[in-house]
């Protein structure tokens, strides 16, 4: 949280009615924001919070870095940063609140924002299986007890940005939708299932999420899925203790997230710390890194060839309205012109086999496929 892009308290907020001259003026005033924005090279996002109808949009109108702790804006963090990739915070100097309608003939071209090249490559299927091999190996030698591992999968796209972003919304009404995009740098698009924390005054709520299987799928979670899942939630109960009071947690329940379904169990407690300290030892948790989280970090940055950028960071609306939610940046992808990085991954333990582990990625690389290249099988 250490290198923001900038905060400021400036917002101009404006509510959408359903009256038809004025949904006209809507569709006007965030078509020519984009193109302002894509002309001056400035952030801007659509964002819809999970089983809510609302499409938000936030942009920047002025560049600079206005430092303020408590300012609205939307968060766009990296899974790690460096010097290529760093955290973004997307002032609300304007915020505009509609519907899914609102966006229909509104439209811009990601060839505008950036090109067709991209530096991440893809694995082949056995280098995916040697490394899940080598993690296996490295657990059942004591040296980690849970780490993830990612890949990418490159897809050929024709839709336009906004198009998947609406129909993301539409088919996955439980999942956080956004596109962030930044001119000039990158496009970024995710339906993601996952909370990292909210915060509504000193109340916050997290999640331990973990194991997948294919949703409907009747037979009892297996003992690898139920152990990944409770290493995630020790660790979070044992990070809340520093920050928190009166800690809730509840028992193991599916959620459904698409095509597939997970293990999760809610946290409910009471703030006594900074939010954004919480943020910092709370992210990337065992779900999206592994345990010992030092250990699972290295080995992440020694196996995995590619960079994950900001897949399994975090993103998400700050103090809009007094309210702060992030969410984990899963069943993602970076947009280029005429095609798209999806980015999939899953939780190695000791009990992970390679051909299950590479089919649990071809699973969640549907959320987005069956969406923005429904003619696409992953293999």
């Amino acid at each position: 949280m250490n290198q923001l892009k900038g905060f400021s308290c400036l917002s101009n907020y404006i509510f959408a009615s359903r009256n038809v001259k004025m949904a006209e003026t809507l569709k006007k005033d965030i078509q020519d924001s984009i193109n302002d924005s894509i002309e001056k090279k400035l952030p801007f996002v659509f964002y819809r919070l999970p089983e809510n109808e609302e499409i938000h949009f936030i942009r920047e109108t002025l560049p600079g870095n206005f430092v303020q702790s408590e300012a609205p804006g939307f968060m766009f963090s990296p899974f790690q940063q460096d010097k290529d990739t760093w955290t973004y915070f997307i002032r609300n100097d304007t915020h505009i609140v509609g519907s899914l309608e609102d966006l229909y003939n509104v439209s811009f071209k990601i060839e505008d924002i950036c090109g067709g090249a991209s530096s991440n490559r893809q694995l082949t299927k056995d280098d995916f299986y040697n490394q899940v091999n080598k993690a296996v190996d490295s657990i059942k030698k004591g040296e980690l007890d849970k780490v993830i591992l990612s890949r990418i999968e490159e897809v050929k796209v024709e839709m336009e940005p906004l198009r998947m972003f609406i129909g993301l919304c539409k088919k996955y009404n439980s999942a956080f939708v956004a596109l962030v995009v930044i001119p000039g740098q990158t496009v970024w698009l995710t339906a993601s299932p996952e909370l990292l924390v909210s915060l509504e005054l000193d109340k916050i709520k997290t999640v331990s999420l973990a194991g997948t299987k294919l949703t409907g799928d009747k037979t009892p979670w297996g003992d690898k899925e139920k152990h990944e899942q409770q290493i995630v939630t020790d660790y979070i109960q044992d990070l809340l203790k520093k920050h928190c009071s009166d800690i809730k947690v509840s028992a193991p329940e599916n959620i459904v997230a698409g095509n597939v379904m997970h293990l999760k169990s809610e946290f409910h407690a009471t703030l006594t710390t900074d939010l954004l300290q919480l943020v910092k030892e709370l992210h990337p948790t065992p779900a999206i890194c592994g345990t010992p989280k030092d250990k699972a970090l290295a080995f992440i940055n020694n196996t995995e060839l590619h960079h994950r950028k900001y897949y399994t960071g975090y993103l998400g609306p700050c103090n809009i309205e007094g309210e702060t939610d992030l969410f984990v940046n899963l069943r993602c992808a970076e947009l280029f012109k005429g095609k798209a990085n999806l980015y999939i991954g899953g939780g190695i333990t000791a009990d992970s086999d390679p051909e299950k582990e590479w089919s649990e990625t071809n699973m969640k690389a549907q959320t987005l496929l069956s969406v923005i290249a429904p003619a696409t099988k992953a293999v």
